[in-house]
This record gives C-alpha cells, structure tokens and sequence, in this order.
C-alpha cells in the first residue's frame, strides 16, 4: 500500500481542507497516510480528532516567529524518520527540510509540492523557495492553469514543465450546500478566513461602518469566523468605527461549527488583497451564497461578475458598501446570483475530481520515478 506523508500548516487554511478531503475520502486500501503538522499556531483540534478517528499517524513540530533554527531541525528528522513514499508538501517553503531529510533516510522518497500562495502577494523569500522546489521537487502541483502560465513566465529558467500538473481543489457538495430552513432577523452577512494582514478586513469594516450610517440600510449583523495574528488589531479598528455589537468575531470554528455559519449567512463577502484558490469562497458558494469579492488575482477565475458574484475594487470600502447595498436590498437578486453560484460549485467543485486527479498524478511518479 503507498503511503503519503502530509506536511501542510497547523492552523486554518485550504491545505487542511485538501488533506482531510483524502482522508475522509479514501477507499479502503488506497493510500495510507502520516501528517506532519508545523507552524506558529497550535494543531487545529479539530485535525487532531479526525487523525485519531482515522488512525492516521500525526506529528506537531511547532515555530517560533523568525528564523527557528530547531524547528528545521525537527521538522528534517520527523521527515526522515518517515517510511512514506511519497512526502506531499502543502508549501513550497518546505522544499530544503524536505529534501534534506531525503539525503540522509535509509528510504528515498518522491517529493511532490502543492504550490498555493497568491503569486503577486509572494514575498523574495518564496519565490526563492519555489525556484528551489522547481530543481528539487519530482512534482510540483498548481491549482489553476491561469497561476501555472504566471509562474512559468517568472521563472521560465528553471521552469519544468514536465514536472508541473494542474488539480484545482475540491470539496464535499454533499456537505457544503444551501440551507433548507427560513429565518427572521437581521441581513447577516460573513466572511471566513485567518485574520492576518493579506485579507482586507479593514476594507470589510469600514464598508460595514459606511452601511451603520446609511438611513437606506435595515438592521445588519457581520460576523467574521477564524483567528490570526491580525485579530487584536482588528477588534481595535471595530471599537473605533464604533461598530459595537454589529460585528462579531468568532474565533475558529471546525467544520460542523464552520458549515452552520455559512448555511445561517444572507451575504458572504470575501475581502482579500490576493489568492490562489479561496476554499472560502469554494464553500460560500456551494452553500449557495450571494458573494461579494475583491477583484483580484485567485478570485477574478472563480467569479464571473454580475452572473455568480459581484466583484469589487481591493481596499475599496465605498464599493464594498455599495455592493453590500445592493444585495440588502434585493433579496431577488441575492437570490439569483446565491443559485448560480451552486450551480458553479456543482460543475466545478466535486472533490471526486481532485481526489482521482492526486491518485493518478501519485500513481504515475511512482512508476516513473521507481
């Protein structure tokens, strides 16, 4: 049986998504896996639970911020010690520990990365990193054709297009779908995501702000679900713009907490100064959501504006409040562009199609790569 070493981040993101999706989504003797879980933030319990429940072998190998000379110590020896076939690295900024740990095991293993980070948000450092990962990694994986032909213009010199496959990610529609009840109260609006400084949460509030004072708006509520370093400076901008219990910042949420905030919202706003592939928005939009998203790169292939969503300038809270309007008022419209949105996510989305797309791409290395 092949085995898969998982090494992905230990907080909220779309790696965790991925990883679970194989998990809960393997048939019986297809794949065996191991996790590796790192970072600054503790392991999600959440991640913990479903290892356990799923006999899946785990590792916590913890960061402290800068450089953490320990942590890539311990990260190179839990991969070495490793007897997978295959290291599955959710991140290109693990390629040197990973292929460290390969050098000196007793077993050599294929390395294949899942490349997600938004290229124009990218920082020197991981584009060093990618371009490493080009060289070192048997396979590298990009989840849209549109971020593949970007990279491949940015580093056409060590560019390998035989190493490149494109698996967009996917998700369970048969969980993630619109809610069957009706509801009293205020319009709720929400957005999931880490609080951290490459979303627009900032936008996102002072578009709220915008909404508190407009005479034109009935009663709102937004919530916003998830956790980052960003979170304290956050609830300040709130406090400020006076928002008092008009907004509601949830913390983390695991996955049954998470499908009940969506299913309960009336607009999902997805405010970002960038992304690959937002598992956000994948889930917004299967529970069949008005969305409303910023303009930009990793949102821009996944909305088409005015049809499954309205797309608004980044860091721009007068159009995000007048797109938020216009969704408050319009529950016809909402209602229109919330069905064409599931309509997307069922063509698009069936985590089927990803789960079958890794399982050849891992077939495949093996054999060529034995």
């Amino acid at each position: 049986m092949m085995k898969i070493l998982h090494v992905l981040y230990s907080g909220l993101g779309g790696h965790g998504n991925v990883f679970f999706s194989f998990i809960k989504n393997a048939a019986e003797n297809d794949f065996s896996y191991e996790a590796i879980f790192n970072g600054i933030e503790a392991v999600k319990p959440e991640y913990i639970q479903v290892c356990k429940e799923k006999n899946i072998p785990w590792h916590f190998v913890g960061k402290k911020p800068g450089l953490d000379l320990r942590y890539y110590r311990q990260l190179i020896k839990q991969i070495r010690n490793s007897d997978a076939d295959i290291v599955f690295l959710h991140s290109s900024a693990y390629i040197m520990p990973a292929w460290l740990a390969n050098r000196f095991s007793k077993k050599r293993k294929l390395i294949i990365v899942r490349e997600t980070q938004a290229n124009h948000l990218k920082v020197k450092m991981e584009w060093v990193w990618l371009f490493v990962a080009m060289l070192l990694a048997h396979r590298i994986v990009f989840l849209s054709e549109a971020y593949r032909q970007e990279i491949a213009k940015k580093l056409r010199l060590v560019y390998r297009a035989k190493k490149i496959a494109v698996i967009p990610n996917g998700l369970n529609l048969e969980l993630y779908k619109p809610a069957v009840h009706t509801r009293n109260g205020p319009v709720v609006i929400g957005m999931v995501s880490r609080l951290v400084r490459i979303k627009d949460h900032l936008s996102l509030l002072e578009a709220f702000a915008r909404l508190l004072k407009s005479a034109a708006t009935p009663e709102i509520l937004l919530k916003i679900a998830g956790d980052g370093d960003y979170r304290q400076a956050l609830e300040e901008k709130a406090a400020s713009l006076q928002l008092g219990n008009g907004v509601v910042f949830t913390g983390m949420l695991n996955e049954n907490e998470l499908l009940a905030f969506l299913q309960q919202l009336d607009i999902y706003v997805h405010a970002s100064l960038g992304e690959t592939m937002s598992t956000a928005i994948m889930q917004a939009m299967a529970c069949g959501l008005p969305i409303i998203a910023s303009d930009v790169p990793g949102i821009q292939n996944m909305l088409e504006n005015g049809v499954t969503g309205i797309l608004v300038p980044v860091q721009n809270p007068a159009a995000l409040a007048d797109a938020m309007l216009l969704f408050i008022v319009d529950a016809d419209k909402r209602a229109v562009m919330a069905t064409a949105a599931r309509r997307y996510a069922e063509k698009c989305f069936a985590n089927e199609n990803m789960i079958n797309a890794y399982r050849e791409l891992f077939v495949e290395s093996l054999k060529n790569n034995g």
